[in-house]
């Protein structure tokens, strides 16, 4: 299995190291701009459920 980097901020694999001496990733989907990225997909996978739970909830909530 080959590991990836996801961005921690919204899971995305689009994410590049921007300074490689500093160690600064930036994500080209939210922007992210930082030294900590994932390198789990099963993370990534928890990541998104929980997106989709919080967005559902959302329309929920607004519904009444």
């Amino acid at each position: 299995m080959t590991r990836r980097t996801f961005c921690p901020h919204c899971g995305s694999h689009k994410i590049k190291n921007e300074e490689p001496n500093e160690g600064i990733w930036r994500c080209q989907h939210c922007g992210y701009q930082g030294s900590i990225v994932i390198e789990d997909g099963n993370l990534e996978k928890q990541m998104n459920e929980a997106k989709k739970m919080e967005k559902l909830s959302k329309k929920l909530m607004w519904r009444r």
